[in-house]
């Protein structure tokens, strides 16, 4: 597929505002590439989402974003509303996680690579998630759904004044496991019932999130199904230990930690539990979190899947 006309998702709050300068060096390697770019400045989230939505009705080869795993979502949430005749999505990172860049082999810190792969125009079908809340809203996502401690941790990592970048996971997570409590829940996974104290539950459609932190190690964008993983109640000493596994998926060795994989989950709780997907606050549980195999086209290098 050839790429000349691309509409670049700009969102200048990414990187918890330290996104401005990286989105120009994006643009100018997109140029650089031979793109003809149309930037798409949003300065909201709902505005970027409009954007978005714009962006996949246009007369434009494919729509590029120009942030992080948040920007993605929107850009996702775009991609299942126009259904079949969505545009591809070309990935330049410049957010806090990247991990949908890390799923796809996307260089997160080489705009000039990052730029040639969408000027390449191979396509990768790969597979979204969705999570409808209570009200019935339907929610795309692209990387994790992070319900309980994690989606509690994200939340702290995002009003954290300092540090910036990655290291306000490990720090919010150190505050919050000081103050935790288990959440109840009530789980079904394609219709498997079951009931649990947990820390959290996780479900994951690619490996990491929190830039590269492997809760679902075993999860592939492509596969069809969703991964989860379950962390059992237990001494604040023991999750303290535990948490630093996450960084390389060895948690999963853990007794604590119990994985599923499904094409469905649904999760409830009697506590009031946030849930979290690609780094932003979705609502809060019960939801239904489903898979949509083959739903999305990314542009990706060749060597790694692109065609």
């Amino acid at each position: 597929m050839t790429i000349q006309r691309v509409a670049a998702l700009i969102n200048p709050s990414a990187r918890h505002g330290l996104a401005g300068e990286a989105s120009d060096a994006a643009v100018e390697a997109l140029t650089a590439a031979g793109l003809e770019v149309t930037p798409l400045l949003g300065a909201s989230a709902d505005e970027a989402l409009e954007l978005a939505r714009t962006a996949q009705t246009s007369d434009h080869d494919a729509v590029v974003v120009v942030g992080g795993d948040g920007t993605i979502r929107l850009a996702l949430q775009a991609v299942y509303e126009a259904g079949v005749d969505a545009l591809p999505i070309g990935l330049m990172p410049a957010g806090t996680g990247n991990d949908t860049a890390r799923a796809l082999g996307i260089p997160i810190d080489d705009h000039p690579a990052a730029a040639a792969i969408i000027a390449g125009g191979a396509r990768r079908l790969c597979d979204t998630a969705t999570i409808t809340l209570a009200d019935g809203s339907i929610h795309a996502f692209g990387t994790v759904a992070a319900t309980g401690l994690d989606a509690l941790v994200t939340e702290r990592a995002n009003t954290l004044p300092w540090p910036k970048g990655q290291l306000r996971y490990p720090i919010a997570a150190v505050i919050e496991l000081a103050r935790m409590k288990p959440f109840p829940y009530e789980i079904s996974v394609d219709g498997q019932h079951m009931e649990r104290d947990l820390v959290l539950a996780s479900v994951g459609n690619t490996a990491s999130y929190g830039g590269g932190m492997q809760i679902t190690p075993a999860a592939l964008i492509d596969d069809g199904h969703l991964d989860v993983i379950l962390v059992h109640h237990g001494s604040r000493l023991k999750l303290m230990g535990m948490f630093p596994t996450i960084y390389s998926g060895k948690h999963i060795h853990r007794k604590e930690v119990e994985q599923l994989r499904g094409r469905r989950i649904e999760l409830r709780s009697s506590r009031t539990t946030p849930i979290y997907a690609d780094g932003d606050r979705i609502g809060e549980l019960p939801a239904v979190i489903e898979v949509r195999p083959g739903a999305v086209s990314f542009l990706a290098s060749a060597a790694l899947g692109g065609e």
